[in-house]
């Protein structure tokens, strides 16, 4: 297991009131969650990662805010994230990508929707995050 699923997990026995109360605050996100295991966890990365981009990333729109934290959803699913601090650093580095290369990456497309030209971006960066 990773450092991020044992503290969330010690968390779970220690202070459920504190994951049930993130559960909550993110229910509408989490209720497609597939995997009901992953609940907790994904709640706790959320919160962890809308904190960072309230405090950290002021500027971005509300659009790149959303998918930095899906960013980090995806990675941790895929067993990429290890620790907490891991959230913070990618959020940091997906967005100084989208900041770097993401005229770029529009210049060479054809043709999309906002939606999909977004989306292929994020994914995009993901790929390259799984290498």
């Amino acid at each position: 297991m990773t450092d991020l699923i044992n503290k969330i997990d010690k968390l779970i026995i220690d202070d459920i009131n504190s994951i049930q109360a993130l559960i909550t605050k993110y229910k509408t996100v989490l209720q497609e969650t597939r995997v009901e295991k992953n609940i907790p966890h994904l709640a706790y990365i959320y919160d962890v990662s809308i904190n960072h981009i309230k405090n950290n990333h002021k500027e971005l729109s509300k659009d790149w805010k959303a998918w930095s934290v899906i960013v980090i959803k995806n990675l941790f699913l895929d067993g990429k994230i290890k620790k907490e601090n891991d959230i913070l650093n990618i959020i940091d580095d997906f967005i100084g990508f989208y900041t770097q290369e993401y005229d770029k990456y529009c210049e060479d497309l054809i043709s999309a929707s906002e939606f999909d030209r977004d989306c292929g971006f994020m994914f995009k960066y993901i790929r390259l995050k799984k290498r």
